[in-house]
């Protein structure tokens, strides 16, 4: 666009001097040159300061690492890579052996446990009638009445333990998160997986949700506020331009994060590039809905001010647009 903008001062020259309505000398070509120098930076920095522009955008979802609630090695692996997928779809099934033996336990000690608060509520009542006639003694009553209590305190625990048993094995299906495809599928059918986050089995990207980010620099961010227009051109999408608004600005970089640590952080005395993420929002987002993660954009942000030079980045995001013809189709 530079270039195109020192082409349209250029042809002035040919009107200029070759018109002759100025006298072609040393002196006057090299006034009409500076000025020509001076005018078109001005303008350069005009435009890229109240409308900048920036290549580095993207479509961005919703990563998850797929860990298991349970560990156990799999039996069944349902789900395809790069194969759409609904919310609650089967991804991989684990081996429900021991999950279903700590049930079946617990149901089994439960029935147990209640029979014998069963046995303690007889012995209750009747130790009960005999200390009335005198009949019995009181330590046996109290006997059959702890035990009737620990009964029922065993049946409260059992039944806790078997929830947590029961959803234990409920887990050992694990379920697609929400609508996605997973990636980078590292199980099949007899590996063990764990509950450990390190060692997730599979990704799942959500799409759900997509989003763009784009990153200005420092300099170019300053006029930059959230609801400000914004137009887009997708790589993909070659000719169209989209229109948005800037929903909100990144007040942080990665350069200036410290991990902690027992060492003083050194300054090396070299420039940061510090690129400000700023997230878009397209006007119709069902452009998004099928672009997937990482498709590239070509984004143009208008600010509040120096409106005039608005116009000198239209232009240039509608011949971005119509250069994206031009790309390799072979990559």
């Amino acid at each position: 666009m530079i270039a195109f903008i020192s082409l349209i001062y250029a042809s002035f020259y040919f009107i200029v001097f070759g018109k002759g309505l100025v006298k072609k000398n040393a002196r006057n070509i090299s006034i009409f040159t500076c000025t020509g120098i001076v005018l078109v930076g001005i303008i350069v920095f005009m435009w890229l300061t109240f409308a900048p522009t920036t290549k580095d955008g993207r479509t961005f979802q919703y990563v998850v690492q797929i860990v298991p609630n349970v560990a156990g090695p799999v039996t069944e692996v349902t789900a395809d890579a790069l194969v759409p997928l609904k919310e609650g779809d089967i991804l991989f099934k684990i081996d429900p052996t021991q999950y279903q033996a700590s049930v079946d336990q617990l149901e089994a000690s439960i029935k147990r446990t209640e029979a014998q608060k069963q046995l303690a509520d007889i012995q209750v009542k009747r130790s009960e009638g005999l200390v009335k006639r005198s009949a019995g003694s009181q330590q046996e009553l109290d006997t059959w009445m702890a035990t009737r209590d620990e009964a029922i305190a065993s049946i409260a625990s059992f039944k806790a333990q078997l929830d947590n048993a029961r959803w234990q094995l409920e887990h050992t299906i694990v379920h697609a998160p929400s609508d996605g495809y997973v990636i980078n599928r590292q199980i099949r059918p007899g590996t063990r997986v764990v509950t450990l986050p390190a060692t997730a089995p599979m990704t799942f990207v959500s799409t759900e949700g997509t989003q763009i980010v784009a990153s200005l620099s420092q300099s170019a961010v300053r006029y930059v506020q959230p609801d400000d227009s914004v137009e887009v051109v997708f790589t993909s999408l070659p000719g169209k331009v989209f229109t948005g608004k800037v929903v909100a600005i990144a007040e942080a970089t990665g350069e200036a994060q410290l991990a902690p640590s027992g060492l003083i952080p050194t300054m090396t005395g070299q420039p940061i590039q510090g690129r400000r993420p700023i997230r878009i929002e397209l006007d119709d987002q069902s452009v998004i809905s099928d672009m997937g993660q990482g498709a590239q954009t070509f984004v143009a942000f208008y600010t509040q001010k120096g409106k005039p030079f608005h116009v000198i980045t239209k232009v240039a995001v509608r011949i971005q647009a119509w250069l994206g013809f031009l790309t390799n189709p072979a990559g």
